[in-house]
């Protein structure tokens, strides 16, 4: 079976270019477990690998064909943004907004709405950041936090019932005018003990390869004792972090504060 998580890292020789070529010193890098994750990764969707490059983006800015066309980033980023949002990614959503995600009415909603509070005067009460975050937080915890990117793709999941729905849309996401990635948009359901073991493959899978990845730093002779062991600590840290405890979603309280924009902005999402 493939996995949804895919990735692969740069390898060790590449990287220790990427770093000298500047006139870098390679060691404060050797010594990041965090650091030694480039590379590239993606969701395994029934439409193909999420994102990809578009395939004239490269051209477009006069710049040479990418050597992968997945994400290029640190893969403990990606690790470390999905388990940091999974216990609201097991949570259940209620059924009027789980269906508001589906059908695309969130987004539809969400654009105008944002358009209009970001409007509002400062002194005006329905500009309350504390009413916005009520009414809007439930959906971000539940898309990946991608915002060291110009142009992110949507990379979203969520829990109804005993089923976690994967969604993606890399649609319309623009660098200097030119689209960046391959378009696509869609969603795949899978149970919740299904999504599960695929997180916990997606760690297993990182640990095997970031273990090889310290033996062959080790095995550079540049490193002390001391660094080893701290790499060996990073690992932990970042692949077995302690799982904070989270109170449950006040679903009457998100409910009342989207009524409130909805009444504030003249723009309805749910009939409630």
């Amino acid at each position: 079976m493939t996995p949804l998580f895919g990735f692969r890292l740069r390898s060790l020789p590449e990287l220790l270019e990427r770093w000298t070529a500047g006139g870098a010193d390679p060691l404060p890098y050797l010594r990041g477990w965090y650091w030694l994750t480039d590379g590239w990764y993606w969701l395994r969707t029934p439409a193909g690998d999420v994102p990809t490059n578009h395939p004239e983006f490269d051209h477009a800015l006069g710049q040479p064909p990418a050597p992968e066309p997945h994400l290029d980033y640190l893969v403990a980023r990606f690790w470390l943004d999905l388990e940091g949002m999974l216990p609201r990614v097991l949570e259940p959503l209620p059924a009027d907004l789980a269906a508001a995600l589906a059908s695309g009415a969130w987004d539809a909603w969400h654009a105008p709405v944002s358009a209009w509070w970001y409007a509002l005067p400062d002194d005006d009460e329905r500009a309350s950041w504390e009413l916005w975050s009520a009414a809007t937080s439930w959906a971000n915890v539940r898309a990946l936090d991608m915002g060291y990117l110009a142009a992110p793709p949507l990379l979203r999941f969520w829990r109804v019932g005993e089923n976690i729905t994967v969604a993606w849309d890399t649609r319309e996401q623009r660098v200097q005018g030119h689209l960046c990635w391959t378009e696509t948009w869609g969603q795949q359901a899978m149970s919740v003990a299904a999504f599960a073991a695929e997180v916990e493959d997606f760690r297993g899978r990182l640990d095997t390869a970031m273990t090889a990845r310290v033996q062959a730093v080790a095995a550079l002779d540049q490193l002390d004792a001391a660094a080893l062991t701290s790499l060996e600590q990073q690992r932990q840290l970042t692949l077995f972090p302690e799982s904070g405890l989270q109170d449950p979603t006040d679903w009457g309280a998100v409910l009342s504060a989207i009524r409130r924009l909805e009444e504030g902005s003249g723009t309805a999402l749910l009939a409630l």
